[in-house]
């Protein structure tokens, strides 16, 4: 999963697991889940995006993202953080940052007196309204080794990526029917605008502990 990750907050990481159960249990196309990377965008995007008074650094949101995970022994069991992205020379956007870990890994483990005898995929995962605005997400999936797994987001029209389904073969649909009732929309945003303007709103139900403790220090420095 790729993303600002400015900073973590719970949905990041039940995302993850929406999407390794979606996948594992699919009637007609399975998939073994084997890991799930966090993998922190570029500074250089985050600072441009966001401002100085927003921005938490690369180096600080790995850091976050390693204390969420930790957090949890299953969690800790099957999801890492990637630097690759937020330590490269610049910006790279999310189809080459997949692209280039399938082909890495791949490399790496699969092929004659490897680990691995098949190839690996490498699934993107984001959310609906991120695949409504992109259409970068439909020429993905067709890449070798790439699939896509696009999770219902609060507000967002699930027809485009109904019409694309059928004829994706690689592009999977978690659309989080059971859970439209009680699912709580949580963004990075409304974490660090409760910074800027406190409600009693309990953060410790938006994110972890360690970041809400982290930001109180980065906004009371102000």
């Amino acid at each position: 999963m790729t993303g600002s990750l400015n900073p973590i907050h719970r949905s990041h990481i039940k995302n993850l697991q929406h999407v390794r159960n979606y996948l594992e249990h699919h009637r007609s196309k399975p998939l073994n889940v084997l890991a799930a990377y966090l993998s922190p965008t570029h500074d250089s995007y985050v600072l441009d995006k966001l401002g100085h008074s927003d921005w938490i650094s690369a180096e600080e949101r790995c850091e976050l993202c390693e204390q969420v995970i930790g957090l949890d022994e299953n969690t800790k069991s099957w999801i890492s953080v990637a630097k690759g992205e937020c330590q490269f020379n610049g910006f790279v956007d999310f189809d080459e940052v997949s692209m280039s870990f399938a082909e890495f890994l791949n490399y790496e483990l699969c092929g004659p007196e490897k680990l691995l005898k098949h190839p690996l995929k490498i699934v993107y995962i984001c959310g609906l309204d991120h695949f409504n605005k992109c259409p970068y997400v439909t020429q993905l999936v067709t890449a070798e080794n790439v699939a896509c797994a696009v999770i219902y987001r609060p507000g967002a029209s699930d027809s485009r990526i109904k019409n694309f389904e059928e004829s994706l073969p690689n592009l999977y649909y978690i659309p989080l029917v059971d859970e439209r009732e009680t699912l709580v929309d949580i963004s990075s945003t409304a974490i660090r605008q409760q910074h800027h303007n406190p409600t009693k709103t309990d953060l410790t139900g938006l994110t972890y502990q360690c970041v809400i403790d982290f930001l109180a220090k980065k906004y009371g420095k102000k």
